[in-house]
């Protein structure tokens, strides 16, 4: 069975509404810049952060989204570091980089297998977190229960 996950940006209070909807299955009231990412976790996430970091020589730092708050078990919030070091891949002068992201993400031993194009999935989360920086709030990820 796929879970749904969405990545999306908002305030901590937003984040909490939009979870709620989510969970509900209604339409969220709000709109903001998403993307739907079936069956992804947030240690995918933490993955990709970390191939991402090696390729545009970030160094290290926090990669691991946190859970938001004990009512909302599924929502996470991707720390600055990550927000930052995604955001900066689809900055990258070298047009090949993305790509190089995508596969080394890709062939991750921890990572499970997935469906899809890992390339055109990072540049669904690219645009996110551009976003998020854009706007000064923060990327969140929420995932289906199961």
């Amino acid at each position: 069975m796929s879970r749904r996950a969405q990545l999306f940006v908002a305030t901590h209070a937003g984040a909490l509404a939009r979870a709620d909807a989510l969970d509900a299955g209604t339409p969220p009231q709000s709109e903001t810049t998403f993307c739907e990412l079936p069956d992804l976790s947030p240690l995918d996430l933490e993955l990709l952060g970390e191939a991402a970091a090696a390729a545009v020589r970030f160094g290290h730092g926090d990669l691991e989204p946190a859970e938001v708050d004990l009512n909302h078990e599924w929502l996470f919030h991707l720390p600055p570091f990550l927000v930052e070091v995604l955001a900066e891949v689809g900055r990258a002068e070298d047009e090949e980089l993305p790509g190089e992201v995508a596969v080394a993400w890709a062939a991750s031993a921890e990572r499970d297998p997935h469906d899809g194009d890992p390339l055109a999935t990072l540049t669904e989360i690219v645009r996110v977190t551009t976003a998020a920086e854009e706007l000064g709030r923060g990327a969140y990820l929420w995932v289906e229960s199961v």
